[in-house]
């Protein structure tokens, strides 16, 4: 009975280390993901089947590239047009969209779960530029839009590398993402915007706003002469009947007749703190623009942020700044049939985890970007 009793004892033990031990990034990496076609979005009639053709050959690069998903499942659709749209009028927009969920170890079921979002993720984009650049349709140059570009940093196989908008790092983790941009060789879709181009229309918006703060300010009602002293006569009483005795009503009246500033004076005010707040605001670009040699004002602008439209101190270094730039119309052939790739941008995003990080490794290793730049004008 105590042989019985023992064994079941030690069977029970060994059941609860068996259920309690926890996962290894070994047993999350020893599972075999696959790859998987989602449903497509967008997709319009027209060029469907010859812009399906180009993304299936975009698709056919990717999973060469990272054939055998580990410890994450590969899913992939395509998409067409969009809030993107291309970036002249001649070319279509379209784009290979893969979203990669991986397993991770659920401490509380003590077993491999797969992932509800996907944290990882690749895309090609076709004739746009997307999350390459921002663009700002209210900061003209020449009556055209100007773009900034995010970081460069360095090349991959040949190829311009620049920052992703998705790298940051919260309680959750890490997450860094990579743009590399497919061109025709020694062309580029864009054009940068000089120092000088730049600094010039800063300053003719911040003239054009301060005369519009000026006018409208001017344009403000005020009370009559005969309006302010009904007014002054009855704000001067109610503070005078406050007081307590004699005295304090002849100071009180004094204070108040000392402080006092008519409705026409506070406006005279408010136009002089706009025009102030205008010459703070234009004093650094006014002082660059006049004592910088024509050269230097002809290198393109590099930004430091995103905030270049309504304030500059300085220009930011190139290794450091985000280049404003403009679409080079000349780049593309309009004769070509809509749906060619004229240009590509490739983005992929990923964070911490070991599959993610397994999938970046291939993507930067084994992706092919000159197969890709084969596809441009066909």
């Amino acid at each position: 009975m105590k042989t019985i009793i023992l064994f079941l004892l030690l069977l029970s033990v060994a059941n609860s280390f068996h259920a309690q031990q926890p996962c290894h990034d070994e047993s999350i990496m020893a599972v075999k993901g696959k790859w998987a076609k989602r449903s497509d979005a967008n997709m319009k009639a027209g060029n469907q089947s010859q812009i399906t053709n180009r993304i299936d050959k975009m698709q056919q690069l990717l999973q060469a590239a990272y054939p055998d998903p580990k410890g994450i499942e590969a899913g992939w659709y395509r998409s067409m047009g969009g809030y993107y749209p291309s970036l002249v009028k001649s070319s279509e927009s379209y784009e290979l969209n893969a979203l990669f969920k991986a397993y991770y170890c659920n401490t509380n079921l003590k077993k491999l779960l797969l992932s509800i979002e996907a944290g990882t993720s690749f895309d090609i984009w076709a004739n746009k530029f997307k999350w390459f650049a921002e663009k700002d349709e209210n900061f003209l140059i020449e009556n055209k839009p100007v773009y900034l570009l995010t970081k460069k940093s360095g090349e991959l196989k040949g190829f311009p590398l620049f920052a992703g908008r998705d790298n940051s790092s919260a309680n959750t983790g890490q997450t860094f993402s990579k743009t590399m941009l497919i061109t025709r060789q020694g062309q580029l879709p864009y054009l940068p915007v000089s120092r000088k181009q730049y600094l010039l229309v800063f300053l003719r918006n911040k003239e054009d706003w301060g005369k519009k703060q000026e006018e409208n300010l001017s344009k403000m009602p005020v009370r009559s002469d005969v309006e302010e002293e009904e007014f002054k006569k009855q704000q001067m009483e109610r503070v005078v009947s406050q007081a307590q005795n004699e005295q304090s009503r002849e100071k009180a009246r004094s204070n108040f007749l000392r402080g006092y500033k008519t409705a026409k004076q506070r406006q005279q005010e408010d136009i002089n703190r706009s025009k102030e707040v205008y010459q703070r605001d234009i004093k650094a670009a006014q002082d660059y623009l006049n004592n910088t040699p024509a050269e230097e004002l002809a290198k393109p602008a590099y930004m430091e942020n995103t905030s270049y439209a309504g304030s500059f101190l300085k220009f930011a270094k190139e290794d450091q700044g985000m280049m404003m730039v403009q679409v080079n119309e000349s780049y593309f052939n309009n004769k070509l049939p809509a749906y060619v790739p004229q240009f590509l941008v490739v983005y992929w995003k990923w964070n911490t985890e070991n599959p993610s990080v397994d999938f970046a490794a291939h993507i930067e290793n084994n992706f092919n970007p000159k197969a890709l730049q084969e596809m441009l004008d066909k």
